[in-house]
């Protein structure tokens, strides 16, 4: 497989995000090297504590890898969404637990990290290095780009990793579409100062035009949000101005920031998150609380009537939406409609890089 032709899409893992990969179809899935996220533990909004312990929340870990992914192809993990200073009841670290799940059952693991991790998360990420001899992951944000070439160094030197041992993702999370051409000066210059850039093992571009929510979408509507991120990467690549390309990576249909609000006080609207031609196409009906979920019959007749629908047999994501049109499945809940638009999206993405590489 060439590198070029990967895709690196940034996953919360939680329900429906787990049953999107699932139901990836195999040749999709060679092509795809997931980053996951373990989401934070849910708050107790009502008695303001975390609704798990540590080892609640990671409990199942091993079994929804195993169940999503297997142990085909490796993944990368990131526990930056855990408290540092989480522990499970044995005193075991939580990114030591996830990794030890993940080798009883022959999944090979690509730890994240990045310079602002502490001491102790360092370690896990050494000892697990010297263990599995799968490389590690450093991930570069915004914090970490103003002063670059020093960052690199001391992660790279308290890690004690060669550049070809490590897959580099730089990560500029939100992209206004109103920024892209800003934000496409911004990337091709952090790719030309890399240090050691022909040497890392992988170097993965990643962000996304998703918004935090979809309030400026309006009810009862048809709208769409261009694709920044993928419109960015296709310019870079195209330009001749960068010394190397990068793997394309997103954040597939969602924002990056975790989800905080209070669930009781949220209205959310029925939708249909839906990826088409350098755009997301956002079908919204109402609020669910007063008008119920049958709503989404009707948004899925609206799915396939559109002239972007990709049809039933392009993936099982769309699949479920042409039955939910036809009334013999549905109308399926928020959970079902993440799993739906995730792996049409990933099935996607993964069919346009393969036109962009055929000669």
């Amino acid at each position: 497989m060439k590198y070029a032709n990967q895709y690196v899409p940034v996953l919360k893992w939680k329900q429906g995000e787990q049953k999107a990969l699932e139901a990836l179809s195999s040749t999709v899935k060679e092509y795809v090297l997931p980053l996951l996220e373990i989401a934070p533990i849910d708050w107790d909004f009502e008695n303001d504590v975390p609704k798990k312990s540590i080892d609640e929340h990671l409990l199942k870990i091993g079994e929804t890898l195993t169940r999503s992914w297997g142990s085909h192809a490796p993944i990368f993990i990131d526990l930056e969404h855990i408290d540092a200073t989480d522990r499970l009841s044995s005193g075991q670290h939580p990114l030591n637990f996830v990794l030890q799940e993940a080798r009883t059952r022959d999944i090979r693991v690509i730890p994240v990290t990045s310079p602002q991790r502490d001491t102790a998360y360092q370690a896990e990420i050494i000892a697990a290095h010297q263990q599995d001899q799968n490389g590690i992951c450093i991930r570069l944000k915004d914090d970490d780009f103003g002063d670059l070439h020093n960052n690199i160094n001391r992660l790279l030197t308290q890690l004690a990793v060669n550049p070809n041992e490590v897959d580099l993702v730089l990560d500029y999370e939100y992209a206004n579409p109103n920024d892209q051409t800003r934000t496409t000066l911004f990337i091709t210059g952090i790719i030309n100062s890399l240090p050691y850039l022909p040497d890392w093992r992988r170097v993965i571009l990643c962000g996304t035009s998703f918004p935090t929510d979809l309030s400026s979408v309006s009810s009862n509507s048809i709208d769409q949000i261009e694709r920044t991120e993928w419109l960015i990467w296709k310019r870079l690549i195209r330009s001749g101005a960068i010394a190397r390309n990068p793997i394309f990576g997103d954040y597939v249909i969602s924002n990056p920031a975790p989800f905080e609000a209070d669930p009781r006080f949220i209205n959310m609207s029925a939708n249909i998150r839906y990826t088409g031609d350098d755009k997301f196409i956002i079908f919204k009906g109402r609020m669910i609380k007063r008008y119920g979920g049958n709503q989404y019959y009707q948004l899925a007749a609206q799915v396939v009537a559109h002239p972007e629908y990709s049809g039933s047999s392009f993936s099982a994501g769309d699949h479920y939406i042409q039955e939910v049109a036809n009334n013999n499945d549905g109308p399926g809940n928020a959970t079902n409609w993440r799993k739906a638009g995730t792996n049409h999206h990933i099935t996607y993405v993964v069919n346009e890089l393969s036109t962009l590489s055929s000669p």
